[in-house]
C-alpha cells in the first residue's frame, strides 16, 4: 500500500500504562504535541506488556506472548510502513528474540528505517518490570539492530556492567548502536544533564559535532510530578527525527520539550503527576544549557546592529557591491573566495571605503583578521571559523558579528558569543552551497523565532521574489539573498519589490 501524503508513520513497541504517564500512552501524546496538518505524524502501536501502575509504582506487569506482538505487527505492515520504531518496555528473552529477528526482516525492505531503543526495565519508583535475563539477551541479540539507545545510568550500567559512563559507551558502540543519549536526570539533586554520544556512521547526523559527545543541562524541576520523564524525552526525539530533523537538533528540541512539560505538569494529587504535553516548545527560557561546546565569550555582547538587517544581500565582488548600493540594498555581505592576499585585501579595503555612508551595513565573510585591520563595520563567521577567530579583538574594536547557524543545536552553540545577528540556512536548495539532507523548510523556520527572541534572525538559502512570503510568514524579518539578486535583470526594481515584501509582512504579522 502506498502512502498519498506526507504523513510520517511512528511505531512505539512499549508497555501499556494504565495511568498514561508513561509506556504507550505517553508516546501518543508525546508524538501528538509535533504533529501539524503541515506535518502530520501517526502514531502505531504493538503492545509488549500490561501493568497496573500509577504515578508512584507498578503494581504488576504481565507480558504479552511473542505469537500476538507479531500480529500486532503483521496487521500494522498492511496499512503502512514506519520510518521509525522506538522501542520501550521488552518483558523477557522471548520477546528479544523474536523482535531482533523481526526487525532484521524489516530492514531488508525499509534500509532507512531508524530504530529506538529506551532500555525500560526497572520504572522511576524502582519496580521491576522484566524477567532477570532481559539484559544478556537484549546485548546478545538486539543492540546489532539498534541505531539509537537511550538508557539511564543505572539502565547504562546494566546493559554493560560498567560504572563508568564513557566506558560502557564504548561498549555499547561496539555492539553496533550508532548512537547512545545517556539520560542523566537522577544523577544530580539541582540539574538534569544528558548526555548523547553519537558514532561517524550515524546517518540521521546533520553537520559535525565539534566533540564526541553532546552535553544539555537544565535546571532540575523540584517536584514529583515527573511520572514517564525518560520516556517522553525518547519519544519526543522519534518525533523530532520522524519530522527530518538532525539528531543534534533533535537532541536540543527533545530536551526543551521535557523542560517545558515538568515546567507546566499535570497535577492528579498533591504528591503525584505527570510532565505536561503542550505541543511544541515556545519559550526561550525551556531551552537546555549547552555544556560541551562551550565557547569563551566576549567580555560583553557584540555590539547591535544599527540598523535592521531587512534585506541582506551576498555579492562575490567589489562590482556586485556597487551594482547593489546603486539599487538601493542597505545590508551587504563581501563573501570573497580569491585567494591572492593582495587582491583580497585591496578589494575588502575598496569595499570598506565604498560603505561609509551611515545608512550603510557591510559584512566581510570569513576574512576576520582584514576585517578588524581595516576598519569594517562587521563581519560574518561560520562556526568553523569561531573557534579559530580572536572575537575579543572584534568584539573590542567595535565590530559587529554575525555567525552561520543550521539548526538548533548551532543556534543554541552560536548565541553563547552574543552575536550582532544569526543566519539561518539553508531555507530552500541552493546552487552556492551543497546542502543535501540539511535543509532547513519553512517548518522548521518557523519554531525559532519565538524560542530566540533576542538576537535578529536572518533566513538565508534559495530566497527569491517568489517564496520571500511564505519565509516571512514564519515570523522571520530578515531575508539574506545571493543568487536572486546576482540574476534581477532590474535591480532596482527587484530590490523594491523584496522590500516592500518585508515591510508588509512586519504590518501584518
Amino acid at each position: 500500500m502506498t502512502q498519498v501524503n506526507n504523513t510520517a508513520v511512528i511505531w512505539s513497541i512499549a508497555g501499556s500504562d494504565n495511568s498514561a504517564g508513561a509506556g504507550i500512552q505517553a508516546d501518543l501524546k508525546t508524538i501528538q504535541s509535533f504533529s501539524t496538518p503541515e506535518q502530520p505524524l501517526h502514531l502505531c502501536t504493538l503492545v509488549t506488556a500490561i501493568t497496573a501502575q500509577h504515578s508512584s509504582g507498578v503494581d504488576a506487569c504481565m507480558a504479552v506472548y511473542v505469537e500476538l506482538l507479531h500480529l500486532q505487527a503483521m496487521a500494522l505492515l498492511k496499512d503502512a510502513k514506519p520510518s521509525v520504531i522506538k522501542i520501550g518496555l521488552l518483558v523477557n528473552a522471548a520477546q528479544v528474540l523474536w523482535l531482533a529477528d523481526f526487525l532484521q526482516q524489516l530492514r531488508k525492505s525499509l534500509p532507512d528505517l531508524l530504530v529506538m531503543y529506551d532500555p525500560v526495565a526497572i520504572s522511576s519508583s524502582g519496580s521491576t518490570m522484566a524477567e532477570p535475563d532481559l539484559y544478556q539477551a537484549v546485548v546478545q541479540h538486539l543492540l546489532p539492530h539498534i541505531d539509537l539507545l537511550t538508557p539511564n545510568l543505572q539502565e547504562l550500567e546494566a546493559l554493560t556492567q560498567s560504572p563508568d559512563t564513557e566506558q560502557a559507551v564504548k561498549l555499547l558502540l561496539n555492539t553496533g548502536v550508532k548512537a547512545v543519549l545517556v539520560k542523566g536526570g537522577h544523577a544530580e539533586a539541582t540539574l538534569c544533564t544528558d548526555l548523547l554520544f553519537i558514532s561517524e556512521n550515524f546517518r540521521y547526523l546533520g553537520y559535525p559535532a565539534y566533540t564526541n559527545y553532546i552535553r544539555l543541562s537544565s535546571t532540575r524541576q523540584q517536584h514529583h510530578f515527573n511520572h514517564g520523564t525518560g520516556c517522553c524525552l525518547s519519544s519526543a526525539l522519534a518525533a523530532a527525527l520522524a519530522l527530518g530533523y538532525a539528531l543534534e537538533d533533535a537532541f536540543v528540541v527533545a530536551k526543551t520539550y521535557i523542560n517545558q512539560g515538568l515546567s507546566q505538569p499535570v497535577a492528579i494529587t498533591e504528591c503525584s503527576g505527570t510532565l505536561g504535553h503542550w505541543g511544541f516548545p515556545a519559550k526561550p527560557e525551556y531551552l537546555p544549557e549547552l555544556l560541551t561546546d562551550k565557547l569563551l565569550p566576549p567580555a560583553q555582547a557584540f555590539a547591535p546592529l544599527k540598523a535592521a538587517l531587512v534585506l541582506y544581500v551576498i555579492v562575490p565582488s567589489v562590482a556586485e557591491l556597487e551594482r547593489a548600493l546603486v539599487a538601493g540594498v542597505k545590508t551587504l555581505q563581501l563573501r570573497i573566495k580569491s585567494t591572492n592576499p593582495q587582491q583580497l585585501r585591496q578589494q575588502i579595503q575598496q569595499a570598506i571605503q565604498l560603505c561609509q555612508h551611515p545608512d550603510v551595513q557591510l559584512f566581510i565573510n570569513d576574512h576576520w583578521q582584514l576585517a578588524l585591520e581595516l576598519g569594517a563595520y562587521g563581519v560574518h563567521l561560520g562556526q568553523e571559523d569561531i573557534n579559530s577567530a580572536n572575537l575579543a579583538a572584534l568584539q573590542q574594536a567595535g565590530l559587529r558579528l554575525g555567525v552561520s547557524s543550521h539548526g538548533f543545536y548551532k543556534l543554541l552553540r552560536a548565541q553563547q558569543l552574543q552575536p550582532s545577528y544569526l543566519a539561518i540556512g539553508a531555507i530552500f536548495a541552493t546552487q552556492t552551497k551543497e546542502m543535501t539532507g540539511k535543509l532547513q523548510g519553512l517548518q522548521k523556520l518557523a519554531r525559532y523565532p519565538a524560542l530566540f527572541p533576542d538576537i535578529p534572525l536572518v533566513a538565508i538559502g534559495g530566497i527569491n521574489e517568489s517564496n520571500a512570503k511564505a519565509v516571512l510568514a514564519t515570523g522571520i524579518r530578515h531575508l539574506a539573498v545571493v543568487q536572486a539578486f546576482a540574476q534581477a535583470t532590474d535591480p532596482k526594481l527587484w530590490v523594491q519589490q523584496m522590500q516592500q515584501f518585508i515591510t508588509e509582512a512586519q504590518h501584518a504579522y
